[in-house]
C-alpha cells in the first residue's frame, strides 16, 4: 500500500514539474518589443499560447510626447480566455472575444516621483522625466490572425483598468484586419468581435442604436469636462444637431456636425480646453478624449453611410 501511495506521489511530483517546465517554456516565448522613433511607439507582439504563436504589431502615433521610452509607456500583453467571465463580463452584450485574437493589451505609463531610476542612468528629455503628450494619440493594432472582409464586425475596444469596455473604433482596414482608434488616456485595449445590429428595428428604417448610444457617451464626457459656457453649448448644440439628423436617418447632415465638433475641440485644444495627459495623472485630457469619442462615432457615422 505505501509503494503504491510512493508511486503515486512520485507521479504527482513529475507531472507537477512538466506541467510547470511547460508554462515556463510558454513564458519564455512570449515576447513584446517596444522600439520608439521620434513621436512613435512601434510594438511587436508575440504570445504562444501552447500551441502557436499570436502575432500582432501595434502603433502608438503621439502629438508632442516627452520622455516617451519603452520603459515610460510601460506596455503589457497577454493572452485571456475568450470565455474568461473577468474579461467577458466588462464587454457589452453581443461583443465577443475571436478565439484567434485573445489579446489584453495593458498600457499604464509608469510614474517617477524623483529623478533616480532603479534601472540606473536616464536621459531626460524635459521636465522630471515622466510621460506627457498632448491632444489625442492614434493606436493601430494590425495582426494577420484575423481575416478582413467588408464590412468588418472587429473594433478596437479600450476600458479603464478592470472597468467596462467601449468603443474607439476610428476606421479599420485590411492587411489582414488593421484597426485604428484614438483617445487622450489609457489602459486597457482589445481588438473585439462586434455583431451587435447597427440599425435596430425595421428594415431600412431602424434607428442607428450603436451611433446614438455613441452620442450619449461624447454627451456625458462633455457634461465631466471643464469648459467655459459658451464652448460647453457650443458643443453640446453640435451633438444635438448629430442626434438629431441620426434620428432622421440623415448621415449626411451628421457627418457634416460631427465634423465641424472634431473642428472645434482640435481648435479650443490647450486654449478652452484642457489637452495634456501626463504620468502623475494629475491632467484631464478633456480635448484628447472627447476628439477620441467623435471619431469613433464619425466611424459609426460613415458606416450608416455605406462606408466600408
Amino acid at each position: 500500500m505505501n509503494n503504491v501511495r510512493e508511486r503515486s506521489l512520485k507521479t504527482g511530483a513529475l507531472f507537477l514539474f512538466l506541467l510547470l517546465g511547460l508554462l515556463g517554456n510558454c513564458a519564455a516565448q512570449a515576447q513584446v518589443t517596444v522600439t520608439i522613433n521620434g513621436n512613435v511607439a512601434n510594438v511587436d507582439i508575440a504570445l504562444f499560447n501552447g500551441f502557436t504563436t499570436i502575432d500582432a504589431d501595434v502603433s502608438i502615433t503621439f502629438v508632442q510626447p516627452l520622455n516617451l521610452t519603452a520603459q515610460n509607456l510601460n506596455f503589457q500583453a497577454q493572452l485571456v480566455s475568450p470565455t474568461d467571465p473577468a474579461i467577458v463580463n466588462r464587454l457589452p452584450a453581443g461583443v465577443n472575444i475571436d478565439p484567434a485574437f485573445p489579446v489584453l493589451i495593458t498600457i499604464e505609463p509608469l510614474y517617477f516621483s524623483d529623478r533616480i531610476f532603479a534601472s540606473g542612468m536616464q536621459t531626460f528629455e524635459g521636465g522630471d522625466g515622466n510621460l506627457s503628450f498632448l491632444n489625442s494619440y492614434e493606436m493601430q493594432v494590425h495582426t494577420h490572425e484575423l481575416t478582413y472582409v467588408p464590412g468588418t464586425p472587429y473594433r478596437i475596444f479600450k476600458a479603464p483598468l478592470g472597468g467596462a469596455f467601449f468603443d474607439i473604433t476610428a476606421d479599420v482596414g485590411n492587411g489582414s484586419v488593421r484597426g485604428r482608434g484614438r483617445s487622450g488616456g489609457f489602459s486597457q485595449f482589445m481588438m473585439v468581435k462586434d455583431t451587435r445590429p447597427e440599425l435596430v428595428g425595421l428594415l431600412g428604417l431602424g434607428l442607428p442604436v450603436i451611433a446614438l448610444l455613441k452620442v450619449v457617451e461624447l454627451e456625458l464626457r462633455l457634461v465631466g469636462a471643464i469648459l467655459n459656457n459658451l464652448l460647453r453649448l457650443e458643443l453640446a448644440g453640435l451633438l444635438t444637431n448629430v442626434q438629431a439628423a441620426l434620428l432622421l436617418l440623415d448621415y449626411t447632415t451628421a457627418l457634416i456636425q460631427v465634423d465641424q465638433l472634431i473642428l472645434r475641440v482640435n481648435q479650443e485644444a490647450g486654449s478652452g480646453m484642457q489637452n495634456e495627459w501626463r504620468s502623475q495623472r494629475d491632467l484631464i485630457n478633456d480635448a484628447g478624449d472627447i476628439d477620441g469619442l467623435a471619431r469613433s462615432l464619425r466611424y459609426s457615422i460613415l458606416r450608416l453611410n455605406g462606408g466600408p
